[in-house]
């Protein structure tokens, strides 16, 4: 490239307000010259490279994402505890079982071998225990509820807050779980 370009223009001059139209006028355009000693740009990356940019950005989009889910999921959490009509913090009992669920999955995964058969009893009492905390989670609520020791309008946001936080778990294990290459080592 040259380092012109033409450009159409419109300049206000004092006869627009006679005609209310300003005239079009050329006006040429200089672009910054490339210095001698900076390097040209080559934009000639492999198809792996680009490949493997594309799957790495990949990674850090999910990990923001479910970052931000998170911090959604915990900020109903809290607004059921720290409310003005609320302002009781029971409902942050529910944080144990936020933690504790995804350990049994943990050690199930450590645990057992990955087979192609159906069935893996190691895994089915992973999944037996995770549901049994979650449903505690859910029900923790609305025992709390019932009794009057917090109010429906906290428990309805502790239990947004609940589905947020184990949607975001669940996107963990869906993104950074499934593959053979993952490892705690890339944090």
């Amino acid at each position: 490239m040259s380092g012109r370009l033409l450009s159409y223009c419109r300049f206000k001059t004092p006869d627009d307000d006679k005609e209310g139209k300003p005239p079009w006028r050329k006006q040429e355009v200089r672009l910054p010259r490339r210095r001698a000693n900076q390097p040209e740009i080559n934009n000639t990356q492999s198809t792996e490279q680009k490949l493997y940019t594309f799957i790495a950005m990949a990674g850090i989009k999910a990990l923001v994402g479910l970052s931000f889910s998170g911090a959604i999921g915990l900020t109903f959490l809290l607004l059921g505890c720290v409310l003005q009509d609320y302002g009781v913090y029971w409902p942050l009992f529910v944080l144990i079982f936020y933690i504790l669920s995804p350990i049994p999955t943990f050690i199930s995964r450590r645990l057992s071998e990955d087979t192609d058969s159906s069935s893996n009893a190691c895994r089915e009492l992973a999944y037996f225990l995770t549901t049994g905390i979650v449903v505690s989670s859910f029900g923790l609520p609305i025992v709390l509820a019932r009794t009057s020791t917090i109010q429906w309008g906290a428990c309805g946001l502790v239990m947004t807050g609940n589905v947020v936080i184990f949607l975001t778990i669940l996107g963990f294990f869906v993104v950074f779980g499934g593959g053979d290459d993952f490892s705690w080592e890339q944090w």
